[in-house]
């Protein structure tokens, strides 16, 4: 209980922290061979508007697209689209999931997949923020077709087999972990790929890895983890991080340019953060960078086009 309380006192000051993006100037959508997706909640209204804009202005093309829920409020839609001109929404429950499990946010990566099969898709999640300087590294892997993961601690590519003997090492019974721990008994494991990434900011190029690869894959895990723990939150992290490992040319965004906020971790050295759940609001540092931001917007838009 008391968590909960703490968390929603959290979330009313991070919002009233970054209340001036919502007085910022619009973005209009630039149409290119990009789309830009992100699941959007009504209470992450603000949290996105901030994360977007402050991605939309580095990248500066691509439409958007908004996957929301079908009961999402009105007026939380008019705001997105009046600060996006142009955008586009998917209803949630209208993605269809195939044999795959609903929830989760497996419809997200599914029906990225599906829009990625002609043309290049950006996953961003709302919890993130550049900070920063450019984005060059995500132009550079969108412009030569690329699919891109952020990952901490130098985590690299390698096989299924690798990634389930370093695995076993962890104490941990979360689905992510015991999932991977799993992986030595996937078909042809010494060939398939995979990394320990983060779905909050990833690039899938245009027919780099097919649905039914992935379908197969949710098949797979579910046999070797069992139904019930698979369907835990969680193992959608380890479909995109499978994804994208197995994609032509993947790359892993540079670390610590490219980084999740936790304790101890890269503060001057990024300048992109996915500020995950566990450590988001701590030290102030989301809200204080999210104010900047705004600066920044305000400021470009005073500069005479």
């Amino acid at each position: 209980m008391f968590y909960r309380l703490r968390r929603r006192m959290q979330v009313r000051g991070f919002d009233r922290a970054i209340a001036e993006v919502l007085s910022t100037p619009p973005l209009p959508v630039v149409e290119a061979p990009l789309t830009i997706v992100s699941m959007v909640a009504p209470p992450d209204v603000p949290m996105y508007l901030l994360s977007m804009k402050a991605f939309y202005r580095r990248i500066g093309r691509g439409k958007l697209l908004a996957i929301v829920d079908r009961d999402t409020p009105a007026p939380a839609l008019d705001t997105l689209r009046r600060h996006f001109p142009g955008i586009a929404f998917k209803i949630l429950e209208d993605i269809d999931t195939g044999p795959c499990q609903r929830g989760g946010t497996w419809e997200r990566i599914l029906h990225i997949l599906d829009l990625a099969a002609t043309e290049y898709v950006v996953q961003v999640d709302c919890d993130t923020l550049p900070t920063t300087g450019d984005l060059q590294e995500v132009v550079d892997c969108i412009e030569g077709g690329r699919a891109f993961t952020l990952a901490d601690n130098n985590n690299r590519i390698r096989t299924l087999r690798e990634t389930a003997a370093a695995t076993k090492r962890m104490e941990s019974d979360y689905i992510g972990v015991v999932s991977e721990r799993m992986f030595d008994q996937y078909p042809d494991c010494d060939r398939l790929l995979y990394v320990r990434g983060s779905s909050g900011l990833a690039g899938f190029s245009p027919g780099g890895f097919p649905r039914s690869e992935l379908e197969r894959f949710h098949g797979i895990m579910e046999g070797l983890v069992g139904a019930k723990r698979w369907r835990e939150w969680g193992t959608e992290q380890c479909a995109s991080n499978f994804a994208v490992a197995n994609s032509p040319g993947a790359v892993v965004l540079p670390f610590p340019a490219y980084s999740s906020f936790f304790p101890g971790g890269p503060r001057k050295e990024a300048k992109f953060f996915h500020f995950i759940g566990s450590f988001r609001f701590d030290e102030g540092f989301f809200a204080a960078r999210g104010r900047e931001e705004i600066a920044a917007l305000r400021a470009a838009a005073r500069q005479p086009a």
